[in-house]
C-alpha cells in the first residue's frame, strides 16, 4: 500500500510539473494573441482619428474597437499599455514576473534583436 501510494505521489507531482509549463506557455500565447487584437484596434482606431494621439485599451473598448468583454488585464493581472510611433504601434505587457523591463516581458511587435 505504502508503495504504491508513493507511486502515485511522484506520478501527480510530474503530472503537476506538466500541466503548469503548459499553463505558462498558454498565457503567454494569451497575452501575444491579445496583444495583436489591441495592435490591429489601434491602427484601425488611428485610421478613423488620424489627428489624436494614440488611445488606451480602456478608449478602444469604450468605442467598440476592441470588443466590450475584452479584458485589458494579462492571466498574471498586469495592464495591457499601447504606444503609438510614427510608423509602428507596440503593445506590451509585465509578463508573469509582474515587472516591466525584464526578459520575460511580452512585446509586439517583439523588438529588432542584434546582429539580425
Amino acid at each position: 500500500l505504502v508503495i504504491v501510494i508513493t507511486i502515485i505521489g511522484v506520478l501527480t507531482a510530474a503530472i503537476s510539473v506538466g500541466v503548469m509549463k503548459a499553463k505558462k506557455t498558454a498565457d503567454i500565447g494569451t497575452a501575444k494573441t491579445a496583444c495583436n487584437s489591441i495592435k490591429s484596434a489601434t491602427l484601425l482606431w488611428k485610421n478613423a482619428h488620424p489627428d489624436l494621439d494614440c488611445p488606451t485599451v480602456d478608449q478602444l473598448k469604450k468605442e467598440k474597437f476592441l470588443d466590450t468583454g475584452f479584458i485589458p488585464k494579462d492571466s498574471w493581472g498586469n495592464p495591457y499599455k499601447v504606444a503609438c510611433d510614427v510608423d509602428e504601434i507596440t503593445c506590451t505587457t509585465a509578463g508573469p514576473d509582474r515587472k516591466e523591463g525584464t526578459e520575460d516581458d511580452i512585446i509586439v511587435p517583439p523588438p529588432e534583436q542584434p546582429g539580425r
